[in-house]
């Protein structure tokens, strides 16, 4: 019988885009546009600017381009700056169960590889990214949250096995060195959680996720060897390493070519960490049903999972952007002020707002044992008390996010979101170009008009 590694590698080098259903592509279509929106946006981020800077001087061959940036650099060095990119103002989509950030390591590892060979249909693209998104998000679905409540940050543990498995496909690795390719991304996880309460730091987790895919796949295909049993190991194996005993390494193959994760992945519609969205939906919905303002407001108690309390639970402090995108009082704080939680809200000079801080410090995360005992389907289930200043306790309670597969954007939605954001770097003309674009990315005999426009 072939071990869970093997077979997961098998999946991800013969996938080919008429193996996935219609449906499927269509959504991860949507996932591609919706991250080149998010990263055009992000070229225009400090972050952005210094990782794009690094790697033009680092130079190197000019192998694959920079998004929304001018200079090319070798393949891996793109992937670093483009999965930053993506993830750099925290509205790049969301697998809710894996909790990761799949678009943000496997589109660029795909992209950069498919210009460095040079020979690559859009449709390949297509399925390679899939097939990394795919290996990552299962990854992610066996460990279950225990890494994050551990400390680690998923997308930067999890990323390099998506992004290996993407540029792997593109790579035309055998299922040996497809197989030696994960493991080498596998053993790359890195990323601390503790980057969320002041750091830049936090976005390259991404891209460096990414890179480490590329090279992944890059060494695999020289020849670098792995190991056999990387998922499956009880004393060293990525799935025992940060799941622990629970953790399910049946999860890294059922169903797997028949039932898409991909299809899962949801869109964020708020510019801040996935598990402030429950609050800020549910503060949305407060405000609009009783007309209240910040100052009817006495105080806000949420109740949360142990997971969420840990996360984004922390009293918010004035800081860096990245402390307020991770931040849950400052998200209720910001929503309830203005009705809304994206980038206009969450501005440096917003983050030092006295009226912003002076509600914030009004807002108390408390975990809850029966919120816990939900388990991964309920982990961001919030139950919200506004206190106002008359009297009324005013209750909302909330389990999955809008945006969610619970709780989807519409098509939509999700373009009016890409719209606004490739808007800022390339204009009305530009974005549309680069929508109609994507939208016809399979029937493209290479990427060239996409990596033109970007």
């Amino acid at each position: 019988m072939k071990t869970p590694t093997e077979t997961l590698s098998e999946f991800c080098a013969s996938l080919s885009l008429s193996k996935i259903p219609g449906e499927v592509v269509d959504h991860a279509k949507l996932c591609i546009l919706d991250g080149l929106g998010c990263a055009l946006f992000g070229a225009g981020q400090d972050c952005g600017q210094i990782l794009g800077s690094y790697v033009r001087d680092v130079g190197g061959r000019a192998e694959a381009s920079l998004w929304g940036m001018l200079g090319k650099v070798p393949a891996a060095n793109a992937a670093l700056v483009n999965g930053t990119l993506v993830h750099s103002f925290e509205l790049d989509d969301l697998h809710k169960s894996s909790i990761l950030h799949p678009t943000s390591v496997a589109l660029p590892a795909a992209i950069a590889i498919a210009q460095s060979t040079g020979s690559t249909s859009g449709a390949n693209v297509i399925a390679a990214y899939i097939g990394g998104t795919e290996a990552g998000i299962r990854a992610g679905n066996c460990v279950g949250v225990k890494q994050l409540s551990d400390g680690f940050h998923p997308t930067g543990t999890l990323g390099p096995i998506a992004a290996a498995g993407a540029a792997g496909n593109l790579l035309g690795l055998s299922a040996e060195q497809m197989l030696h390719a994960l493991s080498i991304g596998a053993t790359q996880a890195a990323g601390l959680m503790s980057a969320q309460f002041e750091s830049m730091v936090k976005r390259v987790h991404a891209g460096r996720a990414a890179q480490s895919g590329v090279m992944a796949a890059e060494l695999a295909q020289r020849g670098l060897t792995g190991i056999d049993t990387v998922f499956e190991n009880d004393y060293g194996g990525f799935c025992k390493t940060f799941g622990g005993p629970d953790a399910n390494i049946d999860l890294l193959t059922d169903g797997l070519g028949e039932e898409f994760e991909t299809a899962n992945i949801g869109f964020k519609c708020y510019a801040a960490c996935g598990s402030t969205h429950t609050t800020i939906d549910a503060i949305k919905e407060l405000r609009n049903e009783h007309k209240i303002t910040a100052d009817d407001v006495e105080r806000i108690d949420v109740e949360a999972t142990t997971v969420t309390k840990l996360h984004v639970g922390f009293p918010y402090e004035p800081g860096s952007l990245t402390s307020a995108q991770m931040n849950l009082p400052y998200a209720a704080a910001v929503t309830l002020l203005d009705g809304e939680a994206f980038i206009d809200q969450y501005s440096q000079a917003n983050t030092h707002n006295l009226e912003v801080i002076a509600l914030a410090k009004r807002v108390s995360v408390t975990p809850a044992a029966d919120l816990d005992a939900q388990g991964g389907p309920g982990r961001h289930t919030v139950r919200i008390i506004v206190s106002t200043k008359d009297g009324r306790n005013l209750k909302a309670e909330r389990t999955h996010a809008k945006g969610s597969p619970a709780d989807p954007l519409t098509r939509n939605e999700v373009i009016e979101k890409f719209y606004r954001l490739a808007e800022t770097r390339i204009g009305s003309d530009g974005a549309s170009n680069l929508y109609d674009c994507v939208m016809d990315l399979e029937n493209k005999p290479d990427i060239k008009s996409l990596t033109g426009l970007l």
